[in-house]
């Protein structure tokens, strides 16, 4: 579970986020992001039932999501809000797949520096 701090879960920045923010395009995932005017970087996650209709697949690609994104928070830069929108081909992906599609779309854009 990611920290409550770092969560995106108010509807009003949901919404903010996916009509001005910038958009990168991955296979499996769309990625929203901007920068925001607050200290910690705040992430969420969307999978909806066009990906797949049963719930339990939903929760578990969430849960994947969220786990990467958790381990890679250290790195990612602050002061960002990160929408990470889940298509049909994600469920395709194993762990280790989704958090190399994520540290690739965090470099193209910019926001993740992976620390020695």
């Amino acid at each position: 579970m990611l920290p409550k701090e770092h969560r995106l879960h108010k509807d009003s920045e949901i919404k903010g986020l996916v009509r001005a923010g910038k958009t990168f395009f991955l296979p499996q995932f769309v990625i929203k992001y901007t920068a925001n005017k607050e200290e910690k970087t705040k992430v969420g996650f969307i999978v909806s039932a066009k990906v797949d209709k049963r719930a339990v697949i939903r929760n578990k690609l969430t849960r994947q999501m969220r786990e990467v994104v958790k381990s890679l928070l250290p790195d990612i830069g602050k002061g960002y809000s990160v929408l990470i929108i889940a298509k049909k081909q994600a469920l395709e992906l194993d762990f280790e797949s989704i958090k190399k599609q994520f540290i690739f779309a965090f470099s193209k854009i910019k926001i993740y520096n992976k620390s020695k």
